[in-house]
């Protein structure tokens, strides 16, 4: 499936992931997905925030006012009679069932317009004070929005000075183009009201959206190996001087290598504090 085109692959993707497929196309694209790592980490993805939206978008039930005046609305006036039948006129009547339906569709219409909503302001469920939680919702939010920087660059001299204007951290940028791990921006994270530098590689079609933190900021905590919020990839590491999050959509062997390239390029790290 390498070789088809970007679109066609998306709409694969969306009628796997809908149930759309018969069983033919199923075992095809399974057989697909088993000889592109590529599609099958896209597969993933798409996976997870779709459960992600399901878990956070707010649902909706049309309101009874818009209920009955759809209903009025379709009742409001019989069909027209001909002159044949005329004189013998019956009542009309719709059928019992179609103010159900048509309460139904209203219904649809308005949870279609929530989740909608909750695509693209996908956030973290209130309470949460954990940080890799909310830098998740971040990165979903970027990539949905398509704008995964707030600052395109891959010059770390570029990066650097704009990040140091807008956060209260001194963004350490290390160079991992020579281990496939292009920066290609920055963005600003808020984390308990303080903005905070993210720095934004790319390997491949994938992309890696690291955040450095105070070792002593609220809800950050130290964590082992990499985990999964969320379908997405977390790891959690720190050196003598800062706490760093890095969330990404790329396999968790890739990511552990990028973990690897970036804490080498950062100097000698320290393990990471209990909380």
């Amino acid at each position: 499936m390498t070789d088809r085109d970007p679109n066609e692959r998306l709409l694969r993707l969306n009628a796997a992931l809908d149930g759309e497929f018969d069983a033919t196309a199923s075992l095809e694209f399974e057989r697909e997905m088993r000889d592109d790592p590529a599609l099958a980490a896209d597969y993933r993805r798409l996976t997870g925030l779709r459960d992600a939206v399901r878990r956070h978008a707010p649902r909706e039930a049309a309101p009874q006012a818009l209920v009955d005046r759809i209903a009025a609305l379709a009742s409001s006036a019989p069909p027209p009679q001909t002159a044949t039948a005329a004189a013998t006129v019956v009542p009309f009547r719709r059928p019992w069932f179609d103010r159900q339906a048509l309460a139904m569709a209203a219904s649809f219409a308005v949870l279609g317009f929530a989740v909608g909503a909750g695509l693209t302001s996908l956030r973290t469920p209130a309470g949460s004070s954990d940080v890799a939680q909310h830098l998740v919702s971040d990165f979903a939010r970027a990539e949905i929005a398509g704008q995964p920087f707030d600052v395109a660059s891959s010059d770390r001299h570029t990066v650097k000075p704009w990040l140091a204007d807008r956060t209260t951290v001194s963004a350490s940028i290390i160079d991992l183009a020579p281990e496939g791990f292009t920066l290609v921006g920055g963005r600003v994270a808020v984390i308990d009201r303080i903005p905070t530098p993210t720095l934004v590689y790319r390997h491949n079609e994938h992309l890696v959206a690291v955040t450095e933190l105070p070792l002593d900021a609220k809800g950050v905590r130290a964590a082992g190996g990499i985990e999964t919020i969320d379908g997405y990839h977390v790891a959690r590491w720190s050196d003598a001087n800062l706490a760093y999050v890095a969330v990404s959509d790329m396999d968790e062997k890739t990511l552990g290598e990028f973990v690897e390239a970036f804490r080498r390029g950062g100097g000698p790290a320290t393990e990471p504090r209990r909380p």
